[in-house]
């Protein structure tokens, strides 16, 4: 069989076991640290062939050397890379799947720091982490929103609740992004005398997490869906 056939065959297992290592941090089970060993030991045989041709006579050892610790860092970067995508997978999809009565706050948060650990473990660097976390930033935006105003317009009558109705219709809320904006949602509301003083925090929890992409009352933002 040729190189390229086997080469291919180990990224096949290398990305055969970071995909099962994914499915073991979501559902929480265990086998987690010797699937992503087997991933990486599959990403190095892929190189196996690249290393047997190390030549130990003195006039090419240095080159030889410089060449395989290049093809190591490579395959490193490369598992990088892979660990990087497959996080923002499942972070998306801790995020898209576990929408309003799905997943827990407490189960996303213990799967986001096991992602995040795991990556830190990696050696991935804190910036290409923020980039890895912030595939979750959209859905969170949508779920402030409904966060807000989710309590609010049972009491409306008459002329506020056409105001209500036009103000979230389906033909300028169309899902994920097209949610209002702090300012926008809180002129609104004041329109429609909704602006009481929880309503403000939560506006300002809103607003906190648009701009430093951190929870102000992460206590209260794990209640929100016990919360009316």
């Amino acid at each position: 069989m040729s190189d390229a056939a086997w080469r291919n065959i180990f990224y096949a297992l290398c990305v055969a076991f970071l995909g099962l290592f994914g499915y073991l941090v979501l559902y929480g089970k265990e086998g987690q640290f010797f699937t992503l060993l087997a991933s990486l030991l599959s990403l190095l045989a892929s190189r196996f062939n690249d290393v047997i041709k190390f030549k130990l006579s003195g006039a090419s050892l240095e080159g030889e050397m410089r060449e395989v610790l290049q093809e190591a860092r490579a395959t490193v970067s490369q598992l990088h890379l892979l660990a990087e995508e497959l996080s923002k997978t499942i972070l998306w999809s801790i995020q898209a799947h576990g929408r309003w009565g799905g997943t827990s706050p407490k189960t996303q948060n213990d799967m986001r720091g096991k992602v995040i650990a795991t990556l830190k473990n990696l050696g991935v660097g804190s910036e290409k982490i923020s980039e890895v976390v912030a595939v979750e930033y959209p859905y969170i935006d949508f779920d402030y929103a409904m966060y807000v105003t989710r309590p609010l317009n049972s009491s409306l009558q008459g002329e506020d609740r056409q105001k209500w109705n036009e103000f979230f219709s389906a033909d300028k809320r169309k899902g994920i992004g097209y949610e209002p904006k702090p300012g926008e949602l809180e002129e609104f509301l004041k329109s429609v005398n909704l602006l009481d003083a929880e309503t403000k925090e939560r506006l300002e929890d809103y607003s906190y997490f648009l701009k430093h992409r951190k929870h102000r009352r992460p206590d209260q933002w794990d209640k929100r869906l016990e919360q009316g």
